[in-house]
């Protein structure tokens, strides 16, 4: 038995298949975890989510910006841009079907000793803390009033939490803590700047570097296809921007091995994300 934990697949099918044949993926008895944003500016995003649905007794994700972004589509609260590909998912037969799994799906997931969340875990949070308000902002996003916190889902503040804050503020922090940040400039998250670290402005550093940093478990994540690959003992960066012509990656939790396929081609013009 093998797991394995995959960066940003964001509709790269072909490199998924390619993927799962190198590491010779076992369905009976192999599991595999997904870092989120299965959709989204690569060809087949319909392929990826049928697949990880159709795989539910080994196949796991958390969600994504992305992923998040289509079910705001799909819930009528965000429309398709230039660049997105999800028009075929959003017209698909069975989109209802996927999507209501995909809605039900968490913002973060613990393995043996590793968290996978799609952009990290917010600095001052201890790990219970970061489960507990993953798991409000799960049942609020996919609940009887998800059209609700779907309208206060989306903006860039506040940008420190706070226990002050309201319920709607802690959602939306909780969401872009988990799906969309990568620096921090003192106590607070930006949600903008998406370079690289040598680049940044004066006074970010990566949220994985803060004083603040409270989870004591190694933490898996994607999100951040400027940063690359990155494997410390404090967390492991896995998203090396297939979409843009770099690679899919996948961590094997037992051998600590990495395992990367490269893109078919460059699917989009690189810009960051």
């Amino acid at each position: 038995m093998a797991t394995y934990i995959v960066g940003d697949v964001q509709g790269c099918f072909d490199e998924l298949e390619e993927l799962l044949r190198v590491v010779d993926f076992q369905p009976a008895s192999d599991q595999i975890f997904f870092v989120g944003d299965l959709v989204n500016r690569g060809p087949s995003s319909l392929m990826v989510l049928r697949w990880i649905y159709s795989h539910q007794h080994c196949a796991f994700t958390v969600l994504g910006n992305h992923d998040l972004f289509l079910l705001a589509c799909w819930l009528g609260y965000a429309v398709v841009k230039q660049g997105d590909t999800l028009e075929e998912v959003l017209s698909a037969d069975d989109a209802t079907v996927l999507l209501n799994w995909l809605i039900e799906q968490p913002l973060v997931r613990v393995v043996d000793n590793l968290v996978i969340a799609h952009a990290g875990i917010a600095p001052g949070w201890k790990l219970s803390k970061a489960v507990c308000l993953a798991e409000r902002a799960r049942l609020q996003y996919s609940g009887a009033e998800r059209n609700l916190w779907f309208t206060h889902m989306f903006g860039n503040k506040p940008t420190e939490w706070s226990k002050e804050l309201s319920e709607f503020e802690k959602f939306r922090f909780t969401i872009n803590a988990f799906t969309r940040m990568r620096f921090c400039d003192g106590n607070c998250l930006d949600f903008k700047y998406k370079g690289e670290i040598s680049n940044a402005p004066d006074g970010f550093i990566p949220w994985f570097d803060s004083s603040d940093h409270q989870v004591q478990q190694t933490i898996v994540f994607g999100h951040w296809s400027a940063l690359g690959l990155k494997v410390t003992p404090r967390y492991i960066a896995l998203d090396t921007g297939c979409i843009w012509g770099g690679a899919l990656t996948a961590y094997c939790v037992e051998s600590k091995q990495i395992i990367s396929v490269p893109a078919k081609r460059a699917y989009q013009k690189i810009d960051g994300n």
